[in-house]
């Protein structure tokens, strides 16, 4: 993982973000909706990879309603950089999903995930995900 910000220094702040991607990640692979719950800002905004949006609630009802289950979800080539109140994380994420019982194609995808520190704390305001193509 790379971490680093306008003075290319590692801070507690990236590190703590760092951390925080990591209880993301494992909280999506479990579906884990108290945690995304607390996490993600209330006007938070979520690009699919084919382009969907999804506000909050729309990405905790996949998860509540189960019908988005993951077997397997990895993240690597992770940057964080910070600015001020706002960090941004980009990261290569390879997963196994099924979508109501429908395998999700694709799999290998990058991914921008913004932060906003609100009231002391960091929230998830949006995430982005893009497919990687084969032989990219």
């Amino acid at each position: 993982m790379v971490v680093e910000s306008m003075a290319k220094t590692t801070t507690f702040v990236e590190d703590d973000l760092a951390e925080l991607g990591e209880n993301l990640r494992r909280a999506e692979l479990l579906g884990d909706v108290v945690v995304l719950g607390d996490v993600l800002a209330p006007d938070f905004r979520g690009i699919g990879p084919r382009g969907f949006i999804l506000t909050k609630e729309d990405w905790l009802a996949k998860h509540r309603t189960g019908d988005l289950k993951y077997e397997a979800f990895e993240r690597s080539e992770m940057t964080v950089r910070t600015y001020g109140d706002a960090a941004i994380m980009t990261s290569r994420e390879s997963t196994k999903a099924f979508y109501k019982g429908r395998e999700v194609p694709g799999g290998d995808y990058r991914a921008t995930h913004v932060f906003v520190r609100q009231r002391g704390r960091w929230r998830l305001a949006g995430v982005q995900l893009s497919p990687i193509l084969p032989g990219i």
